[in-house]
């Protein structure tokens, strides 16, 4: 079984309620990593995603259908907005391998979460963590 942890370095502006996730560390335990820089590029692409979904994606709807249906009704994180990310691979020669697949995320987007309560002093329950659900808080 492979294994995924993550943590966060958020800003959050307690004025305008914006989180601003400014780096991402992500390891993954794939047991046998044959190949690292493979392994690197997935964690990358979680971090980054992790990012996105936890402060910005959402689906909208009507009362009858979906209206996110294109990626300007469907927000993610922008190239300039993404954090910097730094990606793990545990090497453990003395194992099998299991694969790496999405196993930081999920770690990763309740890292976020841990931080901007660790800044705000509140848990926000409700993904995306918008601006409008910080102010609330």
């Amino acid at each position: 079984m492979s294994r995924g942890a993550a943590v966060a370095d958020v800003l959050v502006d307690r004025q305008t309620g914006e989180i601003k996730v400014t780096h991402l560390y992500g390891a993954l335990d794939a047991g046998l990593a044959v190949n690292p820089a493979l392994i690197e590029n997935q964690i990358e692409g979680m971090l980054t995603q992790a990012a996105s979904r936890a402060i910005i994606e959402e689906a909208r709807f009507s009362p009858t259908n979906v209206t996110s249906l294109d990626w300007k009704s469907y927000p993610v994180l922008r190239f300039a907005d993404h954090p910097e990310v730094t990606p793990i691979v545990v090497q453990r020669l003395d194992e099998r391998s299991t694969g790496a697949g999405e196993e930081v995320m999920g770690a990763a987007v309740g890292a976020i979460a841990n931080a901007v309560f660790d800044a705000i002093g509140v848990r926000l329950r409700q993904y995306p963590m918008t601006p409008e659900r910080v102010r609330a808080a």
